[in-house]
């Protein structure tokens, strides 16, 4: 067994692994004549990790190309004495604001040849001072007191941690803030034996009176040569802060970032009108109001989508009542799609997409109301028309389709999404899709299925974005959970029917000096009665697809798990050939040529990706280079066992980015150690000559009959399961194995 794939795999996910280690605070600028840093190392730390302090200091080691790789041209770093004598002061500053009064720092620096050197800070901690009581005082009559005082950063026990114990102090006062107390203030104070190694520390709270909101008054600035455009009862219906509540901090902001998402105004300022002396206090809302209408297009470029142009016109105060009303449109596979396929050269992935063909299109209008009824919900209105493909897997086109929105922002940081979706439309597939998988394998059977039909789709999404950045995070996390249901009850045709689940959740670490370790796992099925129930299927565009440079990148868009051959020719085995009394339809057990593949995809997914982030060698400023091993597989559940195809595949890789207006341009190169599924065998026989679907893999027994057709006598072959034995053939060589792909955006 050829052992230099799993190698490979190995070495790459160590190598991730093993880079987590690094950090750095500083790029140092190198002079001529000064010791670069190779190595920095912390001895004797065990209360915090390398990391936390390499973040103090000043002092950092060359880019790890630079050190593991010997590349000449990656980022050099530098020594710096001075600073080196700062270091062990921040250290040990660091420590004693952590409650380590006794903790000593010593440094140790080692030639490495003529022009390097090693550093190494020697740490002796000491034992911490504990904190041996921590009293809260002055809650006396406040409302809710003791849930105020729950669950503070800091216990008794603890390390006297004066870090912790400020946010002890800033989570008390914040919590007055959001129940009634707006001019509540938290001092401390402690005392601290030193050779006892105990504190005593106390939180003062001065609470103020508790207090409703009073008057709300609403001043707007009108755009320059404008008059006021939005009423101010609009805004006050919008901001949802209304007299005789309790003064909440958290309700001004919910109600400020409500109105920013109304996108019609530049500067909104919520606070207190006058500081409050007694139990009411005056609200004062500070508008300035930004233009009501905006036009935008865009014309761009995807290895998919090939050239793609998009229009937008919005009113952002339809009917003057802050609504926002969006007409969009979109159109691409422009130079590939019919009518405007002239240019096909310009998309060779794209090309060769038998759904892209045709244009793609949307047309939609949607209007978005920012309030409903006065509670925390956007609910929005959208009626569309459009076709969208999805590559090598289907075609959708919908005639006409409206969905009802609905945003709840009950929990500002975990919105939750509502929405109902109808649209009259048809989704057209390969037919060898519709019969390996859905065992529809009729000419009249698939033309049934790809007829227009209603499918309404209830479903709810929950999501959560604690990423610290939108574009290139460095810390922080991200999950979305959505459920999709369709049936009767839905109002979807009686043929369609499915319960989806999905779920995508991702983590990032900073490890200094912009390198970022980055982890997601996604996971999806399908469930419910339509997994074994003849009469009913789960549409194309409903199934679950991975492969490509956002999932799984050692295998081409949408091509992880099984898949189905398109033959290029096939032989008629005749009565006596085979030692049979049929006619077959096969291709020899040697043959391993197919005119193309179709995803099947699946009814089950899991994705796990592993990225280690780090500037380029050279040009650091723009570019990424990530190292990344991803796993994962689509597979089928289900009575059906042709396509229970589970095996966990991984394929580590390495990928180039490049930051750019639109966001990150990505190259990415994935190495795929794995062969291409077995799978059936079909032979598309042209429309004109009947569209007939014939199974030709190896060992293939159905047989063959003459019927009376049209154009007279023509052979049929039988109904039944095309066996899964066509091994597709690939070269072996290393290049082989590589797939390359490009991409706007991170891949998560």
């Amino acid at each position: 067994m050829d052992r230099r794939p799993a190698r490979l795999v190995c070495f790459l996910t160590s190598l991730v692994v093993a880079s987590a280690s690094m950090a750095g605070a500083q790029t140092a600028p190198c002079a001529t004549g000064d010791l670069e840093v190779r190595s920095l190392q912390f001895t004797g730390n065990s209360a915090f990790s390398d990391g936390q302090l390499a973040q103090t200091i000043a002092t950092t080691p060359s880019g790890w190309t630079r050190r593991a790789l010997r590349l000449p041209f990656a980022a050099r770093r530098c020594l710096d004495p001075a600073e080196l004598v700062n270091d062990r002061i921040r250290l040990i500053v660091f420590y004693r604001n952590r409650g380590y009064s006794r903790v000593t720092v010593d440094t140790a620096t080692t030639r490495l040849g003529s022009s390097a050197v090693a550093v190494r800070f020697l740490i002796d901690e000491g034992p911490p001072t504990r904190l041996a009581s921590l009293a809260v005082v002055g809650l006396e009559g406040v409302r809710d007191s003791a849930r105020i005082a729950r669950s503070l950063p800091i216990r008794a026990g603890d390390p006297f941690d004066r870090v912790r114990i400020g946010a002890a102090r800033d989570t008390i006062a914040r919590r007055l803030r959001n129940n009634g107390y707006p001019v509540a203030a938290v001092t401390n104070s402690f005392v601290e034996d030193r050779g006892a190694l105990v504190a005593y520390d106390t939180l003062r709270v001065a609470s103020g009176p508790f207090t409703r909101i009073g008057r709300v008054s609403v001043v707007v600035t009108p755009r320059a040569g404008k008059t006021q455009q939005i009423p101010d009862a609009v805004v006050r219906r919008i901001a949802g802060v209304d007299s005789g509540a309790v003064y909440r901090e958290r309700d001004l902001l919910n109600a400020q970032r409500a109105l920013y998402q109304t996108e019609a105004y530049r500067q909104v300022a919520i606070g207190l009108d006058t500081m409050p002396g007694d139990s009411v206090a005056a609200i004062r809302i500070a508008l300035a109001e930004d233009a009501m209408r905006a036009a935008r297009v865009g014309l761009g470029y995807g290895t998919l989508d090939c050239v793609r142009a998009t229009g937008e016109l919005t009113n952002y105060n339809f009917l003057r009542g802050a609504r926002r009303l969006e007409l969009s449109a979109r159109v691409s596979k422009i130079g590939v799609g019919h009518p405007l396929d002239g240019a096909r050269d310009l998309c060779p992935q794209a090309k060769s997409d038998p759904y892209s063909s045709r244009l793609n299109y949307y047309f939609g209008a949607t209007l978005r109301q920012p309030s409903f009824f006065g509670l925390r919900t956007v609910p929005t209105i959208t009626v569309y028309s459009g076709r969208t493909s999805e590559y090598k897997a289907y075609l959708r086109t919908t005639a006409i389709g409206g969905i009802v929105g609905l945003d709840w922002r009950r929990f500002q940081r975990t919105p939750v999404g509502f929405a109902y979706q109808l649209d009259y439309g048809r989704t057209e597939a390969q037919p060898a899709l519709f019969c390996a998988v859905f065992n529809r394998c009729d000419r009249e059977d698939r033309d049934r299925l790809q007829r227009l039909q209603p499918l309404g789709v209830a479903s709810v999404v929950v999501s959560r974005n604690a990423a610290n950045n939108a574009i290139y995070p460095t810390g922080g996390y991200t999950w979305r959970a959505e459920a999709r249901h369709a049936s009767r009850l839905t109002l979807a045709d009686k043929s369609l029917g499915f319960n989806k689940l999905l779920g995508d959740a991702a983590r990032y670490w900073g490890l200094g000096g912009r390198n970022v370790l980055a982890l997601r796992l996604r996971a999806g099925g399908l469930l419910g009665p339509s997994l074994g129930d003849p009469t009913r299927f789960v549409p194309p565009e409903e199934r679950l697809f991975a492969g490509g440079p956002t999932t799984v990148r050692g295998f081409p868009q949408n091509e992880l798990g099984s898949a189905i051959y398109i033959a290029m020719q096939f032989d008629t085995l005749y009565p006596g050939v085979t030692g049979r009394s049929d006619t077959l339809f096969r291709v020899s057990e040697g043959e391993r040529g197919f005119r193309r593949a179709v995803p099947v995809g699946g009814n089950s997914l899991l994705v796990g990706n592993v990225e280690l982030r780090v500037p380029a060698p050279v040009f650091s400023n723009v570019l990424q280079l990530t190292l990344f091993t991803d796993v994962g597989d689509v597979w089928n559940r289900g009575t059906d066992d042709v396509f229970l195809n589970f095996r966990l595949k991984a394929t580590p890789g390495i990928q180039l980015g490049a930051l750019s207006p639109v966001g990150l341009i990505r190259m990415v190169v994935g190495y795929n150690p794995y062969d291409r599924p077995a799978g059936p065998l079909y032979y598309e026989v042209p429309t004109a000559l009947g569209g007939s679907l014939p199974c030709v893999s190896p060992t293939n027994v159905l047989p063959v009959h003459a019927v009376e057709g049209e154009n007279g006598i023509v052979l049929a072959q039988e109904e039944g399961r095309c066996p899964r034995t066509f091994a597709p053939a690939r070269d072996g060589s290393f290049a082989s194995r590589l797939t390359f792909s490009f991409a706007i955006g991170q891949a998560f």
